[in-house]
């Protein structure tokens, strides 16, 4: 896994720096094309190439990026795509990427392009201070330097034009990542939806439906762009956001003043869980992790801080774990390697949780 490639993504700082038991990331995504390039799915394989060269060159040079670096579809490995579709919580169709595809990222971890990947560009921006204003302030610079140099598709009826019909106007994404244990342990996640239904807004879990909630993470984002001013999209995802905070909150409230015997079995199983486990795979990992950051909320644990158990959700996947080994165990020892790092972070936790 080890590759100077990715190097900039290994310190999970990001994460260990992170403190909010709910609200770990915001995703912002703009789509855009060049002019006089047809879709990168209507590309012959030459011209793909030359649209890669083409947008990598200015992209580098573009003021506000940190050591940006090129990355070539076709020289990264499938480990490497992995790393990066983690970091970014982003859709994990690029792990896919061949000749003709290309990324760029830089040193801060925040910043993420594709190149020729359903459009010309996709830039990513990753805020984890709620700042979502001046993180989307950022990303627009960035994506408004490289305007400057090369020529977007722009109709002034659908305003930007994007591969996906859909996605044209702003093409503006907006996607807050929140983490609710207690609305959805105490089932009232589908009752708050049901009751602030919302069509600009899309609800989902990491996995794209609601069907299946991996760690308790809920995704917020705009479904529309198109009609859309990037403040609109900004506000509207933003209010939906804090009305499930708040839902959030009243319910950690509610079992911190009120005996819960079925949620301190729910902590002190993922307790049990974690602390004990030889081997434990990603996604039990991620619910359990889930369940004792509800738990130390809730002060029923103590020894372990927020920042590192936020730094641990992101850390245990397969991908940022095997960036800690300087060469790969074998695939059947994953699980066992991933608790012994969970073991090695909450060695110093206790669980508090009275009879």
């Amino acid at each position: 896994m080890r590759s100077d490639q990715v190097q900039p993504l290994m310190n999970l700082s990001l994460w260990s720096q992170n403190s909010n038991p709910i609200w770990l990331a915001t995703q912002l995504r703009l789509q855009r094309n060049i002019e006089k390039f047809n879709f990168p799915q209507k590309l012959p394989s030459e011209k793909r190439k030359q649209l890669v060269s083409l947008v990598s060159k200015e992209l580098l040079s573009v003021p506000g990026l940190t050591n940006p670096q090129i990355l070539k579809a076709d020289n990264t490995s499938p480990m490497e795509k992995e790393f990066i579709y983690e970091h970014f919580l982003t859709s994990n169709g690029f792990v896919q990427a061949h000749s003709g595809e290309a990324f760029v990222i830089d040193d801060s971890g925040r910043f993420f392009a594709t190149v020729n990947l359903n459009d010309h560009i996709q830039f990513y921006y990753l805020d984890t201070e709620e700042d979502i204003e001046n993180s989307c302030n950022a990303l627009e610079r960035i994506e408004v330097e490289l305007g400057k140099k090369l020529k977007y598709s722009y109709s002034h009826r659908f305003g930007f034009l994007t591969a996906d019909p859909a996605d044209c106007g702003t093409a503006l994404t907006v996607s807050i990542f929140l983490q609710l244990p207690a609305l959805i342990h105490s089932d009232e996640l589908n009752e708050f939806i049901m009751e602030h239904q919302d069509d600009s807004i899309l609800t989902t879990g990491l996995q794209g439906t609601l069907d299946e909630i991996t760690g308790d993470l809920l995704v917020i984002r705009n479904n529309y762009t198109l009609g859309m001013s990037e403040e609109g999209i900004l506000s509207s995802v933003r209010s939906y956001a804090t009305k499930l905070i708040v839902h959030e909150q009243g319910k950690r409230k509610q079992l911190e003043q009120e005996d819960c015997p079925v949620m301190k079995d729910k902590v002190s199983r993922a307790y049990g869980v974690l602390a004990h486990s030889y081997q434990i795979d990603a996604k039990e990992a991620l619910n359990a992790i889930s369940l004792l950051k509800l738990g130390a909320s809730l002060g029923w644990m103590t020894g372990v801080t927020m920042e590192e158990l936020n730094a641990l959700f992101f850390g245990c996947r397969r991908a940022h774990l095997l960036s800690l080994f300087e060469t790969d165990p074998a695939l059947e020892e994953i699980p066992h390697k991933r608790a012994e790092y969970i073991h090695s972070i909450l060695e110093k936790a206790e669980l508090h949780i009275e009879e």
